[in-house]
C-alpha cells in the first residue's frame, strides 16, 4: 500500500512540476539551457541535384530519385525506368536496409530427403502418361 502512494505522489509532483515549470527556477534554467544546446545541432542536409558537383550528372551519382510507375512510387539510386516520370526530392531521410540473402537451393541428389511429389505420385504413372502410352500404340 505504501509502495502505490508513493507512485501516486510522485506522479502528482511530476505533474505539478510540469505545469509550473516556468515558475520553478532550477526547471526554468534547466528548460533554457536544453533550448540552447538543440540550438547548437547541426542537422545533416539531403544531397539534391543543385548540391551535386559538376560534373556528376546530379543525383545520378547516388542521390535519391522517386520515380512514378503505374501510380506507385518507387524510390531509388539509379536512373527511373523507361515509362515512368522522375519527381523531386524536396527532402527528409533515407534508411537502407541490407538486401535479403536468399536461402540456398537445396540439393537435388544425395540429400536424403524425397520430395512430396515424389512421395504423393502416383505409383503407375498419371492419367496423361497413360493415355499417351495407350496413344502411341494405336498408332
Amino acid at each position: 500500500m505504501r509502495a502505490v502512494l508513493l507512485i501516486v505522489l510522485v506522479a502528482v509532483l511530476g505533474v505539478i512540476g510540469w505545469k509550473k515549470r516556468d515558475e520553478i527556477p532550477f526547471l526554468r534554467d534547466a528548460t533554457r539551457e536544453v533550448e540552447r544546446q538543440a540550438g547548437k545541432v547541426e542537422l545533416p542536409k539531403l544531397r539534391t541535384e543543385a548540391d551535386a558537383p559538376a560534373g556528376t550528372g546530379g543525383s545520378a551519382s547516388g542521390g535519391v530519385r522517386r520515380c512514378v510507375v503505374d501510380g506507385q512510387v518507387l524510390y531509388t539510386n539509379e536512373a527511373c525506368p523507361r515509362g515512368s516520370a522522375e519527381q523531386k526530392v524536396k527532402g527528409g531521410t533515407v534508411s537502407v536496409m541490407p538486401a535479403y540473402k536468399a536461402p540456398p537451393p537445396p540439393e537435388q541428389a544425395g540429400s536424403g530427403i524425397p520430395h512430396a511429389r515424389d512421395l504423393l505420385a502416383p505409383k503407375g504413372g498419371t492419367l496423361k502418361d497413360k493415355a499417351q502410352e495407350r496413344a502411341m500404340e494405336g498408332l
